[in-house]
């Protein structure tokens, strides 16, 4: 029901609305934090990817010369 409220809750003065960071820093974070965080989620997601689809290589490749 806040939502419905009338005047709207996020147009009133003093809400979240006009404390909004400027629009390069939305996230909240600077470039050199977000850097590490994308970093630390996708370089371990990559390797895993990268070492699956190298031992899935291997076990191909093995039963080539197997027979």
């Amino acid at each position: 029901m806040l939502f419905l409220s009338i005047p709207q809750v996020w147009h009133l003065v003093g809400t979240w609305s006009e404390q909004l960071p400027s629009e390069a820093n939305l996230i909240g974070m600077g470039q050199t934090e977000l850097m590490m965080t994308l970093h630390s989620i996708f370089i371990p997601l990559l390797l895993v990817i990268s070492y699956y689809i190298f031992k899935q290589l291997n076990k191909n490749e093995s039963k080539k010369i197997k027979g």
